[in-house]
């Protein structure tokens, strides 16, 4: 079997995003106007890496809900044109589809709204094992923690690898929750801002040392214009994690773009590129600089989805630049 025919499995979310551009963002009790007609996007974070994953020429895997409405719809029509299985996306009778609306100002900067609705699932029985058949890695993003943890049950007996992105999970899960998740996982995959939420340390390096020290194995850190990093604990002769005391930094420079119009999904985008690269066998550094690469496509063009790199692209992109 080769390499693209391995198969991930992203559980999290989908949703419906409304987007538009703006000056600048208002601040509190100040108006200001859009520019042009609002757009509306597949969305979700889980669903777009699901989506930028089958862009990349590799076989994807939906595993969530939405509602059977004309977003529901719409949500399932754009898997497929990205090749995207969708044989586990719930469509829930009389539901709505989550949806989300998004202002972006002319730097790229954003804020995001959610209107909450059908997106994930609920209880653990809605995972059913047939959907992790075949997958060399699990994708966790939007998720419960009582789902997570039969998500990981099964896909340890996968022999899956495990990657988590907890995105705004961390800020309603209990700390004690987030961290056995957090260590559950064979890669976490955190911004910048988002390992601060954490870890309240100063400085993304602190933050990392800490997750390490209390038993996450990899720590991923998206730091935007500054690249992005992994702190690993890596593994001694036996397969085991080492301590944390002895963990290896991987780096790699963020590639430079004459012009950032849209912020939105860059994270998305990196997460797509790195996952696929761990599934090429790729040695950490180079999986970064391939998230890096899908992040600097992703962020010269409006939309998350839709900015998102085809294979063909991505590696045109890496050839011109030299890596």
């Amino acid at each position: 079997m080769g390499r693209k025919d391995h198969v991930v499995v992203c559980l999290g979310a989908a949703a419906m995003d409304m987007m538009f551009t703006v000056d600048k963002l208002p601040k509190a009790d100040e108006m200001v106007f859009a520019q042009g007609e609002p757009g509306f996007f597949a969305g979700g974070s889980t669903a777009n890496i699901a989506a930028g994953i089958g862009r990349l020429g590799y076989r994807s895997r939906f595993v969530g809900r939405v509602g059977n409405d004309d977003n529901g719809r719409r949500l399932r029509r754009a898997f497929e044109v990205d090749g995207v299985d969708v044989r586990w996306l719930a469509e829930i009778e009389g539901g709505r589809t989550a949806q989300t609306i998004i202002a972006v100002d002319r730097s790229g900067d954003r804020v995001i709204y959610s209107l909450g609705g059908e997106a994930i699932l609920l209880e653990p029985d809605e995972l059913d094992d047939a959907a992790m058949a075949d997958a060399q890695v699990l994708y966790m993003g939007e998720v419960l923690p009582h789902v997570a943890d039969r998500a990981i049950r099964v896909a340890r007996s996968c022999g899956a690898t495990v990657v988590y992105g907890p995105g705004g999970g961390i800020s309603w899960m209990d700390g004690a929750t987030l961290g056995r998740l957090l260590q559950s996982c064979d890669y976490v995959v955190l911004s910048r801002g988002e390992l601060g939420a954490v870890t309240s340390c100063a400085s993304h390096a602190e933050g990392a040392a800490q997750l390490l020290a209390s038993g996450v194995r990899n720590v991923v850190v998206t730091l935007g214009s500054d690249g992005s990093e992994c702190h690993s604990r890596g593994l001694d002769g036996n397969g085991i994690a080492g301590c944390a005391g002895n963990a290896s930094v991987f780096r790699a420079e963020a590639f430079r773009v004459s012009e950032a119009r849209d912020t939105t999904g860059a994270g998305d985008s990196f997460a797509s590129g790195f996952i696929t690269g761990l599934l090429e066998g790729m040695d950490l550094a180079e999986c970064l600089v391939r998230g890096n690469a899908c992040a600097a496509l992703a962020i010269q063009k409006i939309g998350a989805r839709e900015a998102m790199p085809t294979g063909r692209e991505l590696e045109e992109f890496l050839q011109n630049a030299g890596r």
